[in-house]
């Protein structure tokens, strides 16, 4: 289930090693790195709406996940690009492409700094921006949506039902996939905008 389309050399390799290391870096970055780097970030002074009475409508929930949506791929495609520069890549980011075929288990498997800087950086941008504008309910569905975003695009299988093919310009599984298997482009998360733009869409 979690192999699709694996080489079967790959698929071994991975099922052989099994998913402790996974489980135990995901555990690192989301009960120590996330809670540090939260505490350090709640000195930034920016504060949510939290009331009842200013519970979002659906249309300002939808046009603030849009927005959201467009941070977070701008900040995610570059930082992403930076993390596969020469210098970088097989200190930081070779972690996460230990999994040449992508599982969604292994989506958030990554060293602490990618953890921060592609993961954390990129998600926060858009609700950063729009500060007390943003209910406390949309930012807490915003991050569901994130890492659904993630889990779908390293699932390996290309769910035509998938809510994110709905997206004008977006990246797909097999998009990510790709990037997984050759170590090139691709470096989008929910859109396909600035690996077209940039000449890294392969």
């Amino acid at each position: 289930f979690f192999f699709f389309q694996a080489e079967d050399g790959i698929r071994d390799a991975q099922e052989s090693r099994g998913l402790g290391d996974v489980y135990k870096r995901q555990i690192l970055n989301y009960f120590v790195v996330f809670p540090l780097v939260m505490y350090i970030d709640s000195f930034a002074g920016i504060h949510f709406r939290d009331d009842l009475e200013s519970f979002p409508s659906v249309k300002e929930i939808l046009l603030q996940m849009f927005f959201c949506m467009i941070c977070e791929d701008f900040g995610f495609y570059w930082l992403h690009r930076l993390l596969h520069h020469k210098r970088l890549y097989p200190y930081i980011h070779k972690i996460h492409h230990e999994y040449n075929e992508p599982v969604s288990v292994s989506s958030e498997y990554a060293h602490p700094l990618e953890f921060i800087l592609a993961n954390m950086i990129p998600t926060s941008i858009g609700p950063k921006l729009l500060g007390s504008s943003m209910h406390i309910s949309t930012l807490i569905m915003w991050l569901i949506i994130r890492v659904f975003e993630t889990v779908d695009g390293h699932s390996g299988y290309e769910f035509s039902w998938s809510p994110f093919r709905l997206l004008p310009l977006s990246g797909s599984a097999n998009y990510h996939s790709y990037h997984h298997t050759h170590n090139i482009g691709n470096y989008g998360s929910f859109f396909t905008i600035w690996d077209t733009l940039m000449n890294t869409n392969k």
